[in-house]
């Protein structure tokens, strides 16, 4: 069983990968927080994995997903094998400090870490964009082969440690970084739409903390954002943006 979450699509594309290699099924941790985490608990079989894959925030698990782990309850679990999987642009710092941390109120180890390097989606901001296209091809690309590698480690149960890039003062990062991006996250936000806005919904039907509204037919943000970037990458018209800071910075969805 593998939980995904996932905003821009590539955290969706390593589960579903990972699923048809590892033949798990998936659940969609979006649609649950979406539905208020109302369902939270799962009944495993007895030799089946546990598998999370979510995108690196901050260098750290998403708070929408770590609030899942929270409300996780796990039937039949007795010490079941449990992997992670991080999609980062980059580095994923210490995100399995975090994430082990959760596990372990749950009675849940965590047996193996591993990062799948995928195109860049954090733009809020300044020096933050998504890649040039010829970056964003050649990750996808090497994604296939790493995606392989990890399944290959999962199901042998083990840690390859060059499956995993901590990057440069990787503690630094998770540790004193980390937590006051998670606080200053979850609130309010500078989301606004332009003109160009159609009122076609989607950024609300994408929107994993349902943050989202539509009034008159046009979105507003209420108090509750995650920052997870969904509704701006996922505009098709390009109508969303954070303040002044993404007016000239990229979109990205994975497709």
């Amino acid at each position: 069983m593998i939980f995904y979450f996932s905003a821009t699509g590539n955290s969706e594309w390593v589960a579903r990968q990972l699923s048809n290699l590892l033949d798990d099924s998936l659940v969609c941790v979006n649609n649950i927080s979406r539905n208020n985490f109302s369902n939270t608990t799962f009944e495993l079989d007895a030799d089946e994995k546990v598998g999370f894959v979510f995108p690196i925030h901050s260098w750290g698990p998403p708070s929408i997903f770590m609030k899942f782990i929270e409300k996780l309850n796990l039937k039949n679990y007795n010490g079941h094998n449990a992997y992670a999987v991080c999609t980062c642009g980059d580095d994923t710092g210490f995100a399995d400090y975090h994430l082990k941390k959760a596990l372990k109120k749950k009675g849940i180890g965590l047996c193996s870490f591993h990062s799948v390097t995928m195109p860049n989606t954090y733009i809020l901001l300044p020096g933050f964009d998504v890649d040039p296209h010829d970056v964003e091809k050649r990750k996808k690309e090497e994604a296939v082969d790493r995606v392989q590698k990890v399944a290959e480690c999962i199901k042998a149960e083990t840690q390859d440690k060059k499956l995993l890039h901590r990057g440069s003062f990787a503690r630094i990062k998770s540790m004193l970084i980390y937590p006051p991006f998670t606080k200053q996250a979850n609130g309010k936000c500078k989301f606004t739409y332009t003109d160009k806005c159609s009122g076609c919904g989607i950024c609300q039907m994408v929107c994993p903390s349902r943050n989202i509204e539509m009034k008159d037919g046009r979105p507003e943000w209420k108090d509750n954002c995650t920052q997870c970037l969904a509704c701006i990458h996922r505009c098709p018209n390009r109508a969303i943006e954070h303040g002044k800071i993404t007016r000239k910075k990229g979109r990205y969805f994975h497709k």
